[in-house]
């Protein structure tokens, strides 16, 4: 039995059709090059080299049973990667997977079309992953290659020349951008005939329901982006810029939890002035996390997407945020939580501690003693305390192992955000004050284009909250104590340059550069203009732009504006061509 099939008489595709073709699959797969598996990886790359051998007559084509050897190698890959055949990635990899080994198999101008039509699937897969204008832009340019092989297979003359097919097809894409625009803006937009949504459990990098003081610390060395914000008006000063997104409640002695209670009943006891100067104004466009929490300062009233406000003041979503989401939210900094009182049960929940630490816990007594049983005056001789004794804030502290508040407290003495916060949380525990640690991201970047800010994982922080007769649940951050420069000026501020192992060309990096900053930001702002003004783009922004152009709206008026602005485009094109 012959392995390999003697070459069929195949249809005649010109030289510059095949180059066309082999490079538009190369590069329809390059987006996926971090997701798929590698041995996927390197099973295209010698479908390529073979296809490639067998045009220019040095190879000939596999037989049935290569072919399915090559297929199983590939579904294996898959399964192996990512444990199922079923979900995004792993559906995108079986995709990639066909997708190339039909190379093999292509013989008839049949076969090449269907080569080309997974082309044009396989770069729309590209959008489940991301939304960005460069990755876009990238897509429409690949969309322009693949065009171009349909042009080159369907040219009566053949030419060796690959700039004609790419120019001709250059010239289709961009016609018909007018009427793209003129469909996407002013067309009534329906709701999706189905709803495909990422599994809740594929979380992306970012904050986590169980967190130990090493995860923020790893965040705090990632340079991804998380959101952004534009503000109506006051602009928070640095010291105000506190992210609220995760209450931790529980610890076990090595690793904090979330409170996972759900509650749609919201919190009880918020009092607040809307008419209060400090009040802020603004518009978060967060990033998709594959999460359900939402990042605000507190308190906190979300517009513009489904959510629930759990009684610790946690915004969660009702959806997956697995897009890029736009929210608009109204904070009022000098609320007050809970002053009257707080419940047993409440009581129990936020003075709950595993046995271990008592050299913390005797400090902390002693310390509650000497300040009056005062649970504000504890508080400033701890941050005092903080202050004055040789802590060290960074991001790569000695390990800790047993009793690790002992040891951090009283032994290294190095740590991060979480350390702080933790310990904090753990000794106004240990006399019975009520506190919880809180996660979230704290500063952000101003970009001098568009008047918005930039908030990156690196600016992922953990800070506690202690409760008061009277005054309710008060805020403190005992990094503020330690390094005040990572609050005023930010996390990049305040660590070594050898902490981030960081690459040289690593964009956070860019940062002292001032004309790689400026390019860096202006770049970031066109992307901010894409995702604004197209990805988010909903039915209430079309509502609002319609509203804008033709005052009421109605059938009648939004016939004409179609009527008028299709007819544009087709008048336009019909003078250009």
């Amino acid at each position: 039995m012959s392995l390999f099939r003697k070459n069929q008489a195949t249809f005649p595709m010109s030289r510059a059709a095949f180059v066309l073709l082999i490079s538009s699959v190369v590069l329809s797969i390059i987006p996926h090059v971090q997701r798929v598996p590698p041995w996927l990886l390197v099973i295209f790359i010698v479908v390529i080299h073979w296809r490639v051998q067998i045009f220019r007559q040095r190879a000939k084509f596999p037989s049935r049973w290569i072919r399915m050897i090559i297929v199983f190698m590939a579904m294996g890959s898959v399964l192996y990667q990512h444990g199922t055949i079923i979900g995004p990635e792993a559906g995108v990899g079986l995709l990639i997977a066909a997708y190339c080994l039909k190379l093999l198999e292509m013989v008839t101008r049949r076969d090449a079309y269907i080569v080309i039509v997974l082309s044009y699937f396989v770069l729309a897969t590209t959008f489940l992953f991301g939304f960005s204008l460069w990755l876009s832009l990238y897509v429409i340019g690949v969309v322009i290659l693949v065009t171009s092989v349909l042009v080159a297979l369907n040219n009566q003359v053949q030419t060796a020349s690959l700039w004609l097919p790419l120019k001709t097809a250059a010239r289709l894409i961009l016609f018909a951008i007018p009427l793209t625009l003129c469909l996407f803006y002013f067309f009534p937009r329906m709701g999706p005939m189905w709803d495909f949504s990422f599994n809740g459990d594929s979380v992306k990098t970012g904050l986590s329901e169980n967190m130990t003081p090493g995860d923020i610390s790893n965040l705090s060395k990632s340079d991804d982006l998380v959101f952004r914000v534009r503000f109506n008006g006051r602009i928070p000063a640095p010291e105000e810029r506190y992210w609220r997104a995760l209450v931790f409640d529980h610890y076990d002695g090595q690793t904090w939890h979330a409170v996972k209670r759900r509650s749609a009943a919201g919190p009880a006891q918020v009092y607040f002035n809307k008419d209060n100067d400090a009040n802020l104004d603004y518009e978060i466009t967060l990033e998709a996390s594959n999460q359900h929490w939402l990042m605000s300062i507190p308190y906190a009233e979300i517009e513009g997407l489904d959510y629930q406000l759990s009684p610790e003041l946690m915004a969660r979503s009702v959806g997956v945020i697995d897009q890029t989401t736009t929210y608009r939210v109204k904070s009022y900094p000098d609320f007050s939580f809970e002053p009257e009182r707080i419940s047993s049960n409440r009581y129990d929940q936020f003075t709950l501690l595993p046995s271990g630490n008592h050299r913390a816990r005797r400090f902390a007594l002693e310390q509650y003693r000497a300040a009056g049983n005062s649970p504000q005056a504890l508080v400033e001789n701890l941050l005092r305390w903080f202050n004055q004794e040789e802590f060290f804030y960074t991001l790569s502290p000695p390990p800790l192992t047993q009793d690790r508040v002992d040891g951090f407290l009283f032994d290294t003495q190095q740590g991060f955000c979480a350390h702080y916060a933790a310990a904090t949380v753990f000794m106004l525990r240990s006399v019975g004050i009520p506190a919880r640690l809180i996660g979230g991201y704290q500063g952000g970047e101003m970009s001098p284009y568009g008047d918005y800010m930039l908030v990156h994982q690196y600016d992922a922080h953990a800070w506690a909250e202690y409760w008061v007769a009277d005054l309710g649940w008060v805020r403190i951050d005992p990094t503020n104590a330690v390094a005040p420069s990572r609050i005023l000026s930010g996390a990049r501020s305040t660590v070594a340059d050898w902490e981030l192992n960081e690459s040289p060309l690593a964009s956070s990096n860019l940062r002292n550069n001032r004309f790689l900053s400026q390019v860096r930001l202006l770049l970031d702002y066109a992307d901010y203009l894409w995702i604004k003004n197209v990805v988010t783009f909903n039915k209430d922004n079309q509502s609002q732009l319609l509203e804008s152009l033709l005052g009421k709206v109605n059938p009648g008026r939004l016939a004409l504006l179609m009527l008028s602005v299709i007819g544009s485009c087709l008048l336009f094109l019909f003078i250009v061509i």
